[in-house]
């Protein structure tokens, strides 16, 4: 008699989301800013770029974010335009 074992793939993918959709308290890393160059530009010059770690504070019209030590407020017509990478609480 054979028992047949099942295996569930444990999936290791980020979870994506837009940074206006990450809930506070959340951590994660940039993937994509889909921005103007002028607003590309401010966002750099905040510390808010791809592969930057970035802590949601809080939700909201401004969204406040945590980037490199400082608090940086961005409307949601910027945060929708940001995509992140949740890491592990």
């Amino acid at each position: 008699m054979f028992e047949l074992a099942t295996m569930t793939a444990v999936s290791s993918a980020p979870q994506r989301r837009r940074l206006d959709e990450t809930p506070a308290g959340t951590r994660g890393v940039v993937h994509q800013i889909a921005a103007t160059d002028a607003a590309m530009s401010r966002l750099m010059a905040m510390g808010l770029c791809v592969g930057r770690e970035v802590s949601v504070l809080r939700q909201g019209n401004p969204l406040i974010v945590r980037v490199l030590g400082a608090r940086v407020g961005l409307s949601d017509r910027i945060a929708r335009h940001i995509t992140v990478d949740a890491l592990a609480r």
